[in-house]
């Protein structure tokens, strides 16, 4: 199973970025707007990635599980 990704460096990285650009060139010029679109679509996977986790079974849930199913028989 893939590790969970850490998202909190690419966060970072990315708001100062935007800080970066806001000063430099304004909300409105093309460079904020594209680390804007980044962060977004950062924000999306890390939401992706979060539900693709929480359908994840985890295997020793799962034997646990198991073990109170042949509990009943």
């Amino acid at each position: 199973m893939d590790e969970p990704t850490d998202y909190n460096q690419f966060i970072a990285q990315i708001s100062v970025n935007l800080n970066n650009a806001l000063n430099t060139f304004g909300a409105s010029s093309p460079q904020f707007q594209n680390i804007l679109n980044i962060l977004k679509d950062c924000l999306k996977e890390m939401d992706n990635d979060r539900a693709r986790r929480s359908r994840a079974l985890d295997p020793d849930m799962l034997s646990i599980a198991m073990g109170f199913l042949e509990l009943g028989n």
